[in-house]
């Protein structure tokens, strides 16, 4: 009877921690997975950046008539082509800046205030990956600002690349007087229009 009675106990035991370790187990599935964010080298090669951007680039400009060619000069210029600490930990190629409290960081950057460069430390949007942030850049050129939903219309009717950049620095996208040329010039030197088809 004794061993009977061991056995049932040994059994009930053996069912309950197999239950507790079923529902342990479907207690951890259940979690949210943790949260990743890609993350790049800082040697990043020119050529290596645009093959990474380009597809995504065509992409909005399919759906959305932004210049392949213009969403990658962005990215590469802002982001040091992928190089710049902000691109390669933190995923914003294109120095968006935040806009709530949430999935931010703050850093130094230069912007030109009264035609002097000063630096000047603000909070910048960190995004999970290159894609999510050439995504929202698209977001900003089709919906604008909150002042202006309109400010950035004339990239996407552009007839051509370099009518897109002068767009941008027309409506105020940098504060850098020269951004239009900057684009256009790493446009036409890494031969970005073979990519706007």
């Amino acid at each position: 009877m004794k061993k009977r009675l061991s056995i049932t106990i040994a059994a009930a035991i053996g069912i309950i921690l197999a239950i507790t370790i079923t529902l342990g187990a479907f207690e951890f599935s259940s979690q949210p997975a943790p949260h990743h964010r890609e993350t790049h080298s800082a040697k990043i090669t020119v050529n290596q950046f645009i093959k990474q951007v380009a597809p995504a680039a065509q992409r909005e400009q399919r759906k959305y008539h932004i210049p392949a060619s213009i969403t990658i000069a962005q990215a590469g210029t802002e982001s040091n082509w992928g190089r710049s600490k902000l691109a390669y930990k933190y995923n914003n190629l294109f120095g968006i800046k935040a806009n709530s409290k949430h999935n931010r960081v703050r850093m130094y950057t230069t912007e030109n205030i009264n035609g002097k460069n000063k630096e000047v430390k603000q909070y910048f949007q960190v995004y999970d990956s290159w894609n999510d942030s050439i995504k929202s850049h698209t977001y900003l050129i089709v919906r604008g600002t909150a002042d202006n939903h309109r400010r950035f219309r004339g990239v996407q009717t552009a007839k051509n690349y370099q009518q897109a950049a002068y767009e941008l620095q027309k409506n105020g996208y940098a504060t850098d007087p020269n951004y239009a040329n900057e684009l256009i010039y790493a446009i036409q030197k890494f031969h970005l229009n073979k990519y706007d088809k």
